[in-house]
């Protein structure tokens, strides 16, 4: 049985922690009253200066402080509760690959406390703790490499300025988990503004329920800002765009989530379980990292689409509450709200500094030139904020994406852009500094992941630290770093 830990003195900071309990205020169909399961931890084997900043607490503090060091392990083991705590699984439905499916839930996560800070709460989550009453046939654990991987594509979302759940801190544990082979098992503790995801809509909507979709569409009012609580056209509202704002952002920076169901998708437009993404490395507008992805639902240059069908999925669950044609006509903006926010991050990352109609054509001749000989996609942004107006920087750039330095298609699309810079106030010295602030050193490489993963199953978390270093800050390099290429 958990226990409560105790007031047993000051210095503790994490009992300081002002903690609310507004989800037991909802509906008892969206929830499920569940304690972790006891886990004994092995390592603590990172925790997060940016999560802990959201937490106002100091890094240093919660770091070395063996009271504070031992409370982390205790709620990550499942062994004690901070006072005001009080867990639960929370209970939703979801389109899987386009079927739906109503037996879903937090199957291996639970919601220890909600945080209230000045700006807003933060739900405290726990991934990996055990299984819930919506666990089904798993075993409610959390594999080692998932959680790297989560855990440090948080980290590159959050150093990139995209919305996105960010984890706390990282435990491995004792136990063994089978997955694709035998490895460790892990636990998250993750703080995002809410979870609730397009799925508790549909949970509520299949249980023809519309007094609790009204409170639950009134419980996020704070998270919108909004006194009293929005309504639920200003809710849809709200979440077209953000929702148009993160898939957006996904596709300039070459974020591929890789499962995309309704029960994945934040309505806050929050980057969520994302525990099989991957950062493109070569550009690959097909790529499809879920192993169960094989018609590519999901892929990069499908995740618009995706994100839109979850969102007619949404105004369907709320036309109980507002007339779905009213809904429709907010959605019907999404496509042009996703191509104008992606325009513009990508004339960012080509140095442009202005708005030209033939913006969108030099966009799209780019990705042609990058997709032609599958260039790096974040390498290619950085030999053209290198590059200069003279034929020989013209031939570096050709090799350096993978052409002949005589090769035709480079040397059209550098005329274009060369022709494109000249409307351009800003000097080439103004435009390389420019650039150098909008694209990234550092990206979640596969062979990095892989360096950590191993170096993390020997007890090694070093490589951890300093590639979550990196990637929070992935605009500069960092001469210490050892995943500089």
């Amino acid at each position: 049985m958990n226990m409560l830990l105790k007031r047993a003195g000051t210095m503790n900071p994490w009992l300081s922690l002002p903690l609310v309990q507004g989800w037991q205020q909802l509906p008892p169909t969206l929830w499920s009253a569940q304690a972790p399961q006891l886990s004994p931890v092995r390592h603590l084997g990172d925790v997060s200066p940016a999560a802990l900043r959201l937490l106002q607490l100091d890094a240093r503090q919660v770091r070395t402080d063996a009271a504070s060091v031992e409370t982390l392990r205790a709620l990550h083991s499942g062994e004690r509760l901070l006072p005001g705590m009080a867990p639960l699984a929370q209970k939703y439905a979801g389109h899987q690959h386009g079927i739906f499916n109503p037996m879903l839930g937090d199957g291996r996560a639970l919601l220890l406390g909600e945080v209230a800070m000045p700006l807003g709460r933060l739900d405290l989550y726990l991934k990996g703790g055990g299984r819930t009453p919506f666990s089904r046939n798993g075993d409610g654990r959390l594999g080692l490499r998932a959680a790297l991987r989560e855990y440090l594509a948080s980290h590159a979302l959050y150093g990139l300025g995209i919305a996105t759940s960010l984890p706390l801190s990282l435990c491995v544990h004792q136990a063994r988990v089978l997955r694709t082979r035998l490895e460790p098992a892990a636990t998250l503790l993750r703080l995002a503004p809410s979870h609730v995801r397009i799925g508790h809509f549909e949970w509520l909507h299949y249980r023809r329920d519309p007094q609790a979709l009204s409170a639950l569409v009134a419980s996020l009012g704070h998270c919108y800002g909004e006194t009293p609580a929005a309504d639920a056209e200003t809710f849809f509202r709200h979440t077209v765009l953000r929702c148009a704002q993160l898939v957006a952002a996904w596709q300039v920076w070459g974020f591929v989530h890789g499962t995309l169901n309704t029960d994945n998708l934040s309505v806050l437009g929050i980057t969520l379980d994302h525990g099989t993404c991957a950062f493109m490395e070569q550009y690959q507008p097909s790529l499809a990292p879920a192993h169960d992805d094989t018609g590519g639902r999901y892929a990069f240059a499908a995740q618009p689409q995706a994100v839109a069908f979850g969102l007619r999925v949404l105004a369907q669950c709320l036309a109980p509450l507002v007339p779905l044609p009213r809904l429709q006509a907010l959605l019907d903006g999404f496509d042009s709200q996703v191509e104008n926010v992606i325009l513009c991050g990508m004339r960012s990352r080509l140095g442009l500094m202005m708005s030209r109609p033939e913006d969108a054509s030099l966009v799209a001749g780019w990705l042609v030139l990058l997709h032609r000989h599958g260039a790096d996609y974040t390498r290619a942004f950085r030999v053209l904020m290198s590059w200069g107006d003279n034929p020989a920087a013209d031939a570096a750039f050709a090799r350096a994406l993978g052409f002949a330095p005589e090769a035709i298609l480079p040397a059209q699309w550098l005329a274009s852009y060369r022709q494109r810079l000249q409307q351009e106030s800003s000097t080439e010295r103004e435009r390389q500094r420019f650039m150098a602030g909008v694209n990234p050193v550092y990206v979640l490489r596969e062979q990095y992941l892989q360096r950590v993963v191993d170096a993390a199953e020997e007890g090694d978390f070093q490589p951890l630290a300093s590639l979550r270093r990196c990637l929070t800050q992935p605009f500069q390099k960092i001469d210490a770093c050892e995943f500089n290429d």
